[in-house]
């Protein structure tokens, strides 16, 4: 286990959205929703779909506009910051129960930042303090305190796992 961590600050949630593993809507099996990367500043993105390797279940979304204003109403609305899929709204396949919360990861790539984030001892900002964006920034508290540490990283290895 790293003790401490120096990127974690600069690190937005969006940078884990390239491949996504999702809960299959035909199937309940584990599905892969593929897009453009959205780190880049565009109004739009031109395409995201899902594909499950157990049924064959694929859907393609095209021309995504990015919601400007909460009441825009237009177009498909990404989440961020929840459960499931920013894209289609499916619940991610890494996801489970953990002291009334959920405990939930994009792919595995996520779920190894979130291992280093939350076992490190200590999380160095290096000026990014104000990067209220970035994950480090954003995990809630039972996530990031000291005496979950352990239990949280024993599930996060059962999750990548699944």
């Amino acid at each position: 286990m790293k003790t401490r961590t120096k990127h974690t600050y600069r690190t937005p949630i969006y940078h884990f959205t390239k491949n996504i593993l999702v809960v299959c809507p035909n199937c309940e099996g584990k599905a892969l929703v593929r897009a453009e990367s959205l780190t880049e500043p565009k109004p739009e993105i031109s395409k995201a779909k899902i594909i499950c390797t157990s049924c064959g279940y694929n859907k393609t979304l095209e021309n995504i506009l990015k919601r400007k204003a909460e009441k825009q109403k237009s177009g498909n609305v990404l989440i961020f910051g929840a459960p499931v899929d920013p894209f289609f709204h499916l619940p991610v396949w890494l996801q489970a129960e953990f002291s009334g919360e959920v405990l939930w990861a994009y792919n595995l790539e996520h779920l190894d930042f979130l291992a280093a984030h939350v076992g490190a001892k200590l999380r160095e900002r290096n000026g990014f303090q104000f990067n209220v964006k970035s994950i480090g920034a954003r995990l809630p508290r039972w996530m990031t305190a000291a005496h979950n540490r352990e239990a949280i990283l024993k599930a996060l290895t059962k999750l990548k796992e699944k």
